[in-house]
């Protein structure tokens, strides 16, 4: 049976005010070092959800008693070499398959949807010894109509979408990671609204196996935590490659301590550049503040009217992808769709198989040519944002600052760049195929660097 909630909000459980705190790394040391226990761990972060939850409305599926059950059973043995994420509670975005939880995939017509085998990213998080605490809110099939979840900086603005959830329970305290998934923005932007760190990784570098498919093109699996070295565990347990997914490709995990040095960042604009309103450039004048006060040298590049027509290419093959997946979701339901979700479906329809390959082609030559860029120890960065995140009636935001990065499938980091009001504001930065080590060093090196006067 689905658990509620706000059933448990009811019942209250003792709070541990520090240890929600915790990110993923720094908790598996302190368990392992005898400082607390996953209990304590798993009953703090319930603690939270309760005390927030009824407002940022951040989960499908929570099963409390499930994870204090979990907590408990690991703490009467001793972690096994490969248990890197020992006793963690962890969020899972409702696009994955987690055996026993609802996973909807943000739309009623599969509300009743218990999923019965573990997506590969999930199974991995559970092999290395992760606390499912819940399912977390998706926007409809990942790209559609919002779902309930709330900014957790101001509950009248969106927590971005589509891994909504995610990003929201991260931000607010409520477990030190969660698993989300990207077709052209999801991570990033999500990630960004909320003041926390995202990192889409190279296409395939974690198996989608098992995630709710929106376009192979476009698909990507990657993590959301509060802190780099988080993300770099999380790497480590989900990157791999899966001979039962055929877009796997076999990527090294982030390594911070033997990260290549940054030698160069490129401020990279380009035809969206009208889409930067004042608080995401003034994130941006930030983080190019801060690099060049680490030493790095921060030179602009505009990139050539070639890339004009990404939007185009970026609709293209989401909606030939979305029309073919869940297509027979229309036929059979689609008066319980979105008119935005229906739209979609139907575009993918009209689009002809030349077209499609127009777009494939396109999409490879964007991809060499933002690739002819990154020499080594380079990194990208520019605007993960039009904007600070929009009233809720507003919707969950555009992607398209966030598109081209999917498109080539390179890999891409939200940092956090102080605030802008009382909302979070950020940037992105990307980095060529398997440079996550260079991509998560870049990121520290930022945040490190970054006023604290803002």
């Amino acid at each position: 049976m689905k658990s509620s909630a706000r059933q448990w909000i009811r019942k209250g459980v003792r709070p541990l005010i520090d240890l929600p705190r915790l990110g993923a790394f720094q908790a598996v040391r302190s368990i392992l070092g005898g400082e607390i226990t996953s209990e304590q761990l798993v009953s703090a972060c319930i603690t939270r959800i309760s005390e927030r939850e009824a407002l940022v409305r951040a989960f499908v599926d929570l099963r409390p008693e499930q994870a204090l059950e979990r907590a408990r059973e690991l703490d009467q043995r001793r972690p096994a070499a490969h248990e890197h994420l020992y006793g963690v509670p962890v969020a899972i975005k409702e696009a994955f398959d987690v055996s026993g939880f609802h996973c909807c995939w943000g739309t009623k017509i599969h509300a009743d949807r218990v999923a019965s085998v573990d997506a590969a990213a999930v199974a991995k998080f559970k092999a290395a010894g992760a606390v499912i605490i819940g399912t977390t809110v998706a926007t409809e099939y990942a790209i559609a109509a919002a779902g309930p979840t709330t900014n957790p900086h101001d509950s009248r603005r969106s927590p971005g979408g589509s891994s909504s959830g995610s990003a929201a329970a991260v931000a607010s305290e409520m477990v030190p990671l969660a698993l989300g998934s990207q077709s052209i923005g999801s991570i990033i932007r999500p990630s960004t609204y909320c003041g926390v760190l995202g990192l889409k990784p190279t296409r395939g570098a974690i198996s989608t196996r098992g995630c709710m498919p929106l376009a192979q093109e476009l698909d990507h699996v990657g993590p959301i935590a509060r802190r780099a070295e988080d993300i770099a565990l999380a790497c480590r347990v989900a990157f791999g490659y899966d001979p039962l997914d055929p877009l796997s490709a076999e990527v090294a995990p982030p390594d911070l301590t033997n990260a290549p040095p940054l030698t160069n960042v490129l401020n990279v604009t380009g035809p969206l550049r009208d889409r930067v309103q004042e608080a995401s450039r003034k994130a941006m004048q930030r983080a190019i503040a801060a690099l060049r006060r680490s030493g790095v040298p921060v030179n602009t590049v505009d990139l050539p009217g070639s890339f004009d027509r990404i939007e185009n290419c970026i609709f293209t093959l989401l909606c030939r992808g979305i029309a073919a997946h869940h297509g027979a979701d229309y036929d059979r339901h689609g008066e319980q769709m979105s008119e935005r979700m229906r739209e979609l479906v139907e575009r993918g329809r009209n689009i002809s198989s030349a077209e499609h390959a127009a777009a494939v082609d396109y999409a490879r030559d964007l991809t060499s040519a933002v690739f002819r860029l990154l020499k080594p120890g380079t990194v990208i960065i520019n605007a993960a944002t039009d904007d600070i995140a929009p009233a809720l009636a507003d919707g969950t935001g555009s992607p398209l600052l966030q598109g081209l990065w999917t498109v080539t499938g390179f890999p891409t980091l939200a940092v956090p760049c102080g605030l802008a009001g009382r909302m979070p504001v950020g940037i992105q930065m990307a980095a060529a195929p398997a440079q996550e080590s260079l991509l998560l060093s870049a990121g520290k090196i930022l945040q490190q660097n970054l006023c604290a006067d803002d």
